[in-house]
């Protein structure tokens, strides 16, 4: 489990109560206060080990549905009714949140490692985001940004040509980047509205965050799309995708309401069907260094860089 971002859940979520997310088989709680600070913690109580997202969130605290033991959003125990002192160990493990765009995200050790990025040419306040879009797929989790450094699948799952050579690059200790330019050759029917509307070539940026947060950018000759693809490692061999679209915003307020949610539908519905295409093709991959071919140059050093990088780094400590 490298340390990352990794999508908790829907701001509107939180209204209801606390929500449990599994990040690698670890149980995290998310809960949101009377005053709207967003907090996560382990969701087993340090009590017995009840489970904290069963429990009720009472002003600033969570607290257990079991003794009602309350834990602020630090992790600290504030009051146990049925003792007057709250001993040293009564404390959980609290974990960094941010929202972007409606959107809630953990970072998975005590510290955040890296701020939450963002797309290299748009800011989130500058984005409308669609609802999230959720696949399940029977692979291991780094086969899924590695999947973005792989240039002859994009020829054979979405009828993308290449045009010219890759730039690979590593923009922050933490991110592996690749920016290629595609022909959009396919011949069925969302490629050729693609190409009226948008543009036939496409400058494709795919940046990887720590293994588990890809954001990606199609820049056509009229438009430009923006995905965010958070990666959730469930069990060897079973990762959870979850890819939020997002739309740039309109100038005017009308436009905001009306035009931007129906842009955010129609390209959310594109990037399903591209994605689909991947995860047909993608269950039951596994990678092995020994069988790549010189075209898969790309794919190779992106697992290099993240053996090196991101788990060799992390794992060494």
């Amino acid at each position: 489990m490298p340390w990352s971002w990794y999508y908790g859940c829907e701001l509107k979520q939180l209204w209801a109560g606390p929500v449990r997310r599994s990040i690698g088989g670890r149980p995290f709680v998310i809960f949101r206060t009377k005053s709207g600070t967003i907090a996560a913690l382990d969701a087993r109580c340090v009590h017995l080990g009840a489970d904290l997202s069963r429990g009720q969130v009472v002003g600033e605290c969570l607290r257990c549905p079991f003794h009602e033991w309350a834990f602020g959003t630090d992790g600290r125990c504030t009051n146990i009714p049925a003792s007057p002192s709250i001993p040293e160990f009564a404390m959980q493990a609290s974990y960094p949140t941010v929202v972007r765009g409606g959107h809630v995200f953990v970072f998975n050790s005590l510290q955040a490692r890296f701020d939450m990025p963002c797309f290299d040419t748009a800011t989130y306040e500058s984005l409308h985001p669609a609802n999230p879009i959720e696949f399940y797929a029977d692979i291991d989790w780094p086969l899924v940004a590695g999947n973005g450094f792989d240039l002859q699948h994009f020829r054979a799952a979405h009828d993308r040509t290449l045009v010219g050579e890759p730039i690979i690059d590593s923009p922050s200790t933490f991110a592996r980047r690749i920016r290629a330019n595609f022909l959009v050759t396919g011949k069925g029917w969302r490629d050729r509205l693609t190409e009226k509307f948008s543009g036939r070539q496409v400058e494709m940026s795919v940046t990887c965050w720590s293994g588990t947060l890809i954001l990606v950018m199609a820049k056509f000759r009229r438009t430009t799309s923006y995905g965010m693809v958070c990666v959730t490692p469930l069990s060897p061999g079973k990762t959870r995708l979850q890819t939020i679209v997002w739309v740039p915003k309109s100038r005017t307020k009308l436009g905001r309401m009306i035009i931007d949610p129906i842009d955010a539908i129609i390209r959310r519905s594109f990037i399903k069907a591209f994605m689909r295409a991947d995860q047909d093709r993608l269950d039951g991959t596994r990678y092995n260094r020994n069988t790549l071919i010189g075209a898969d140059a790309a794919l190779a050093a992106y697992f290099d860089w993240l053996q090196a990088t991101i788990l060799g780094e992390q794992f060494s400590k």
